[in-house]
């Protein structure tokens, strides 16, 4: 399994590098293409995230015998939006702590 997640970092930080080398003309108008590619890594490692959050909302609505319509997205939404909301802000203390300047 460590194996597993450790080939899975490697595959997101050669992503996010490909992505910051295709972004190297933008150097040009003043972009830093590094943050593009912390945005891009941590963007993709929140993939498997936010599927769970949206899995536990789903079965949330389950248990309390809410159908998935039109009618009860907005409960549905601002569910998963709070939680999403949560986990960005912990990023970003974390990126904080860790003296990251964007």
């Amino acid at each position: 399994m460590l194996l597993l997640s450790i080939h899975k970092q490697q595959l997101l930080h050669g992503l996010a590098k490909t992505i910051r080398k295709l972004c190297t003309p933008l150097k040009l108008f003043k972009v830093n293409t590094e943050e593009i590619e912390v945005m891009v890594c941590i963007s993709l490692s929140l993939l498997p995230a936010i599927k769970n959050d949206l899995t536990e909302v789903k079965n949330a609505c389950k248990a309390k015998n809410i159908d998935m319509n039109l009618k009860n997205m907005k409960y549905i939404l601002s569910k998963f939006l709070l939680s999403l909301i949560k986990r960005v802000n912990q990023i970003d203390e974390a990126m904080i702590e860790k003296g990251c300047d964007y």
